[in-house]
């Protein structure tokens, strides 16, 4: 059964929608605000207002007031600034690293998410995986995995750190980041979790 999402449709006047997006930095989260939204947003890094904030810091509904919401109607600006402050929670506590909405509308005292996109850490699985529920990523390099590569995705996925792509099936190298006696170690441990006698030959980098 096929499912769709349907855009819901909210009776509204341009001046009621905005741009709004939250992205993942290499310092922290970016807040990205655009009093205008829709159709009409034109160059979002060039007109959007921007609030970074710092790993381990939560802004408050007033942070984020006086670092992106001058510009609308006093009677707005609260609004929107709790919508933010609690979609920025979720959006730590999910684990998301980018999510745009074109358009947020604002009619009287409700807000309405018109358009979303977001992407989300499938690294992060082990954490949020019971908040995700269901879902699926899609394979690495277009293809499904292998036997081998399924099973360490169920042991990263319980816990464990591992990691494993083969991009050549008959390849007798393989690379390793690690070194000194943890190579040993991970020789080892493939062998004992994929169940096989002979192992390629690693490199290690």
């Amino acid at each position: 059964m096929d499912h769709f999402i349907i855009e819901p449709f909210v009776a509204h006047e341009p001046s009621d929608e905005h741009y709004l997006c939250i992205r993942s930095r290499r310092n922290g989260d970016e807040i990205l605000f655009c009093p205008d939204g829709g159709i009409n947003v034109g160059d979002v890094d060039e007109k959007a207002l921007r609030y970074m904030i710092p790993v381990g810091y939560t802004p408050t509904s007033k942070d984020i007031e006086l670092a992106l919401l001058q510009s609308l109607p006093k009677e707005r600006r609260k609004i929107i600034a709790g919508f933010v402050r609690s979609l920025f929670e979720a959006y730590r506590d999910l684990y998301f690293t980018y999510l745009e909405i074109n358009p947020i509308v604002v009619v009287r005292d409700q807000v309405h998410i018109l358009d979303l996109a977001a992407k989300i850490d499938a690294t992060a699985y082990f954490d949020a995986g019971k908040k995700w529920g269901p879902i699926d990523f899609p394979p690495p390099f277009g293809r499904e995995p292998s036997p081998e590569e399924r099973r360490i995705q169920e042991l990263d996925q319980g816990g464990a750190s591992l990691k494993l792509t083969i991009i050549n099936k008959r390849g007798r190298i393989w690379t390793m980041v690690a070194g000194g006696g943890a190579s040993v170690i991970y020789r080892y441990k493939l062998k004992t979790f994929l169940n096989i006698t002979e192992l390629p030959q690693f490199i290690i980098l």
